[in-house]
């Protein structure tokens, strides 16, 4: 199975739930992998988004996609860096490694409508990929609802489905914090908020089972006797 991670906007905690969703996956005893083929802002002197989703999976795939240094959108870091990034090896990479494992997590740079390449933007590629489950996390503040129904609206209009929301507690809560999600269902025609993160670590969230409403399809399909 195919899992994307997307977002609302970049810096909201996409990553670190994708960490606690693969140890989840283990927790259950699946063979999982969490890749991040495309990541700007790449540093030797810090760990990458795409490690700690590696040291987060219980099965290891070998890197492919693209690192780039300049912490700007992907289509500006790939022109800053005189590369071009192209969909198609990517789509085929994950296609070729999923049939390993029960569960490929891909995180997506940035938000579902960020641009990768002067034609091309995140909604493409998660519609290239054919997922068997597109989530989209939001940081659960003031101003999330605008975000997440406007996300929606246009993912509708590729088309692409959006399976479920998740939201993640600020570093600094506000007056709106803890009340979205009985509002997301009814403003977005049914879209589930499927979890929400609380501030704690992943292992912890993962320790708590907090994230297994997260993987039943995947988990109850593919237990082993």
């Amino acid at each position: 199975m195919v899992f994307v991670v997307t977002g609302t906007g970049t810096g909201i905690g996409k990553t670190h739930f994708s960490e606690a969703l693969l140890l989840s996956a283990g927790h259950a005893g699946l063979r999982a992998a969490g890749v991040k083929p495309i990541e700007s802002g790449v540093s030797p002197c810090t760990l990458s988004d795409a490690e700690r989703l590696r040291a987060a999976s219980t099965f290891h795939v070998k890197p492919f996609g693209y690192a780039l240094p300049d912490p700007v959108s992907p289509h500006l870091a790939a022109r800053i860096d005189g590369r071009t990034l192209r969909i198609d090896p990517i789509v085929a990479a994950i296609h070729d490694v999923q049939a390993e494992l029960d569960l490929l997590l891909v995180e997506l740079p940035g938000g579902l409508f960020t641009p990768l390449t002067p034609s091309a933007l995140n909604v493409d590629l998660a519609a290239a990929l054919r997922p068997d489950r597109l989530l989209l996390v939001a940081p659960d503040r003031l101003g999330v609802l605008h975000d997440v129904i406007a996300a929606a609206r246009a993912a509708r209009a590729h088309p692409l489905r959006i399976d479920g929301i998740v939201l993640v507690t600020p570093e600094s809560p506000d007056s709106a914090t803890g009340h979205n999600a009985a509002d997301i269902p009814s403003l977005t025609d049914g879209l589930p908020v499927v979890a929400t993160i609380p501030r704690a670590s992943a292992t912890c969230i993962a320790a708590a089972g907090a994230l297994r409403p997260c993987l039943p399809r995947c988990a109850h399909s593919l237990d082993r006797p």
